[in-house]
């Protein structure tokens, strides 16, 4: 390990972000250029007549204005839509939509979301931009020899009844298909699909949770823990701490791991097995400090992080999730041995480096799914939906924070021959 590795991790992560396209030229040098136009268009706001909502149409947000939306009316003939070759019409079969989507319209310049959503140039506006959100969709109609109707993929997909997509290759022995985007500027991890026929819904919401959490539980091995002796993440009840916290387990059993939650949530977190100690944040000073910590930031609130901080002997640490970057950098001033970890970079180019297929991560995230039950554990409470009406209505409990605790909400395109 490196100097820079080890004390300034921060800096050894620019050239993987680049290598993964998080980081580019288009970002740089474009997005100065762009922005005068963004203010100016946020500050044109128009009123949605919630009456006057079509199911014929994709949800849009304003660009640099989250609260303002509309509905933009599309072709829904979706038998009569010409393929050019190697094209494929898909329909979404479970997105899954959490909080998440929110935050893509502050991505939409620097993460060149525009092209990558829209190849076609048929959902976006000037203004307005489709919301994406990973998942499921299935093959309705294809004119790609490879690529069979009825087969299901997982990727990141526009939030829209069909969405046609043109593939550039196909390898189904790693399981997966490359769209062909020659425009696109941004990270390299969306253009991948995932051959997904035997995907549970249960992997489809999360599987970028697992991808995160294999590859991070595999560098910690391969670096010896940093020298660290435990390991503490916040969050604990998320579904992304959890699977950091089992992928960790599965490793190196031995590996005391700490949960920090809230007071609401602590009975459930004490039942998993994967935590060996629980603590709520009021509680954050009982919990154990005389070893060398390593620190996962999936919380989001600087006066937690900023306890741990104080309370932890931290030899590593790492922040994942909206809004890391302000904290991050914050805290870099109390400890240089911190970094981001993100699906889009650190697992993406873990992976390329130490050949590790999607087809391993998704037969690993099945047995996970399968040891711990998590089908049960996470899947009890979904709904789902496919009229505009509620995903506007959804949209707004986000918006809003009065979307109901736990509750996971899946959209399954109205054209759907599955759709309820």
């Amino acid at each position: 390990m490196t100097f820079i590795d080890r004390y300034l991790p921060i800096i050894s992560w620019i050239p993987k972000a680049i290598e993964a396209r998080l980081l580019t030229r288009h970002m740089l040098f474009s997005i100065p250029k762009q922005r005068p136009a963004v203010r100016e268009s946020a500050r044109q706001v128009s009123v949605l007549d919630e009456a006057a909502i079509r199911e014929s149409a994709v949800f849009q947000v304003q660009l640099g204005r989250k609260r303002n939306v509309r509905f933009l009316p599309i072709e829904t003939n979706i038998d009569e839509i010409p393929l050019a070759e190697n094209e494929v019409l898909f329909l979404p079969h479970s997105l899954g939509l959490m909080k998440y989507i929110l935050y893509y319209n502050d991505g939409y310049l620097p993460m060149d979301i525009d092209t990558f959503v829209d190849p076609k140039r048929e959902l976006n506006t000037a203004q307005f931009k489709t919301v994406p959100a990973w998942g499921l969709a299935t093959v309705y109609r294809t004119n790609h020899p490879e690529i069979a109707e009825g087969s299901l993929y997982y990727g990141l997909w526009p939030l829209a009844p069909y969405s046609v997509r043109a593939i550039t290759s196909v390898d189904h022995g790693d399981r997966v298909a490359y769209q062909d985007i020659p425009r696109f500027k941004g990270a390299r991890e969306w253009l991948k699909l995932i051959e997904a026929d035997d995907f549970s819904l249960m992997v489809s919401d999360y599987f970028e949770y697992f991808k995160i959490g294999i590859t991070y539980a595999r560098e910690l091995r391969d670096f010896g823990y940093f020298g660290a002796e435990q390991l503490v993440l916040t969050s604990a009840s998320s579904s992304s701490s959890q699977v950091i916290a089992m992928c960790v387990k599965e490793l190196n059993p031995s590996m005391p791991i700490i949960g920090l939650t809230s007071r609401r949530n602590i009975s459930l977190v004490e039942r998993l097995p994967y935590y060996d100690e629980v603590y709520t944040y009021d509680d954050i000073k009982a919990s154990p400090n005389a070893k060398a910590t390593l620190f996962f930031e999936v919380l989001g609130k600087e006066a937690v992080t900023a306890e741990c901080f104080d309370h932890f002997e931290i030899s590593r640490w790492w922040f994942y999730g909206q809004g890391s970057e302000r904290l991050l950098f914050r805290f870099l001033k109390k400890n240089s041995r911190g970094t981001f970890y993100t699906n889009l970079v650190d697992s993406y180019i873990y992976a390329k480096r130490h050949s590790v297929s999607d087809a391993q991560i998704l037969s690993e995230s099945l047995a996970l799914n399968q040891k711990y039950e998590l089908e049960k554990l996470w899947a009890s409470n979904v709904r789902q939906i496919s009229s505009n009406r509620d995903l506007y209505a959804l949209y707004n409990s986000f918006i809003h924070n009065t979307q109901p605790s736990g509750e996971k909400v899946m959209y399954r395109s109205p054209l759907h021959p599955q759709a309820s």
